[in-house]
């Protein structure tokens, strides 16, 4: 059986160009994570949580079917347009790509704080990421002496799941850096060498990764083309948490005088 997938991400395509085989990370109900021998992930699903420049997107019944077949730690071989997972099933990959935009100067920046304003993030006001401790890692991060390092090793791999709930804020607030800046230059190499150190899990390092290259998945540059309540509603919509927490880290960055 030949499946088809509907679109590529760029980056997911680089990988797949470079490397003979992968190897199945992980899997969920929207789709499955892999990865080739560099630990480069390339997620293929569904666009429920939106798209990713990693990512293989397929619709409902291939995804079924494929993760039908497949089990944690399977090798798949790499052909130049297909993913072969056994010798009857394969996956086409000569697909249209897409790139994630990286528009920031479209945000409509008054509309998106009026949006996050709309939220209520009380529920974060009695645990680790309580409203002081989150503006400890602002200041950390907006002086450019201060202790971002000790920070940031708080903040990142802190929560449960694939992407725990500290690592979402920072993407959230990376995404509102490059809107409206506030980490110090001297932080952002700090950054950067706190991301690539073991600290989290390797699904949410490479979202931590693509962050500080200015790469976020769609359902936060959607924003770029529409910054309303109803955008920031969908985003919430992205796992268990992982909305809330991203869209949380946004609010701490944006609405911090």
């Amino acid at each position: 059986m030949i499946l088809t997938a509907q679109a590529i991400g760029e980056s997911a395509s680089r990988i797949l160009n470079h490397t003979p085989e992968l190897k199945v990370h992980s899997c969920f109900n929207k789709g499955f994570n892999v990865v080739d021998k560099d630990d480069n992930l390339i997620f293929i699903g569904t666009t429920e949580n939106g798209m990713f420049p990693f990512g293989v997107v397929v619709d409902v019944f291939t995804r079924d079917r494929l993760l039908q077949s497949i089990q944690v730690g399977q090798t798949l071989k790499v052909h130049p347009r297909a993913l072969a997972f056994d010798r009857n099933l394969q996956l086409n990959i000569n697909v249209d790509s897409f790139k994630a935009s990286q528009n920031f100067e479209a945000v409509y920046l008054n509309q998106l704080k009026e949006s996050i304003q709309s939220f209520d993030f009380s529920e974060y006001a009695d645990g680790d990421f309580n409203l002081n401790q989150m503006h400890r890692i602002y200041d950390a991060l907006s002086n450019p002496h201060g202790d971002a390092k000790t920070e940031l090793r708080y903040l990142i791999g802190r929560g449960q799941g694939l992407t725990p709930s500290g690592d979402d804020m920072l993407v959230g607030m990376l995404f509102v850096h490059y809107i409206r800046p506030f980490i110090a230059d001297e932080q952002m190499p700090v950054i950067e060498q706190m991301v690539e150190a073991p600290l989290t899990t390797l699904v949410s390092q490479t979202f931590l990764k693509y962050a500080v290259n200015h790469i976020f998945s769609s359902k936060l540059t959607d924003l770029m083309e529409d910054a309303s309540k109803s955008t920031l509603d969908k985003l919430l919509q992205v796992g268990s948490s992982s909305g809330k927490d991203t869209l949380y880290g946004m609010s701490i960055a944006l609405l911090k005088e």
